[in-house]
């Protein structure tokens, strides 16, 4: 996977997107996309530009490390509550699961789990669904953190937002209204770890 590191670069040199557009000539929603990682491609001129001015070399403006995600999310049965009957949102099982190639060949997946429930209303037509995800074991999660290890918290800040993005087409693919994704993902527990700490702190209350 490749990044840029722009949003990093602008905030240590506290330069606004308005003022590096207009000392480059890059458009605001060229820099405005790429500060985001949303930006799939960029120009090399863009990047010479953007050197110069951070002053910087090509390898500090970007982050690698040699392997790919990609995302599979299911929303899966409704969990048995009989307090659904007094109002409580349903909530239904959930799993991410975060699929790792090199050269484009599979090499391992890790699997997520939590639940999704109904948070209430978005805006005018817009529902929000909360969903809550963590490695499924201990074992899932120190597979997670052999690759996780390898990235800057940037990185892993952006591994978030896509994940967000695949859970939030994926929710709005399987409903009739639309879908606003509100995500809880958790990179250093466990599932099980997660509730036990929930149940705890309840109990103490």
């Amino acid at each position: 996977m490749l990044r840029n590191n722009l949003s990093v670069l602008l905030t240590e040199r506290q330069l606004k997107i308005s003022k590096v557009s207009n000392d480059t000539g890059i458009s605001r929603t060229t820099l405005t996309s790429l500060s985001s990682n949303s930006s799939k491609m960029v120009q090399i001129e863009t990047v010479n530009k953007l050197c110069q001015i951070l002053d910087i070399v090509p390898t500090d403006f970007f982050e690698y490390v040699p392997f790919d995600f990609d995302y599979t999310f299911d929303e899966g049965d409704l969990v048995p509550d009989p307090d659904y009957d007094h109002g409580k949102p349903e909530t239904y099982e959930a799993s991410l699961f975060i699929n790792v190639s090199e050269n484009n060949n599979r090499i391992d997946s890790i699997e997520l789990q939590g639940y999704t429930e109904f948070e209430g209303q978005y805006d005018g037509d817009t529902i929000m669904i909360g969903t809550d995800l963590h490695p499924s074991d201990a074992i899932q999660l120190k597979k997670l953190n052999s690759y996780l290890g390898k990235m800057s918290v940037s990185f892993i800040s952006d591994i978030k937002k896509d994940i967000e993005e695949v859970v939030e087409s994926a929710l709005n693919e399987n409903s009739n209204v639309k879908v606003h994704s509100d995500l809880l993902i958790d990179f250093e527990e466990t599932k099980e770890q997660y509730f036990t700490k929930l149940k705890n702190r309840n109990s103490n209350h």
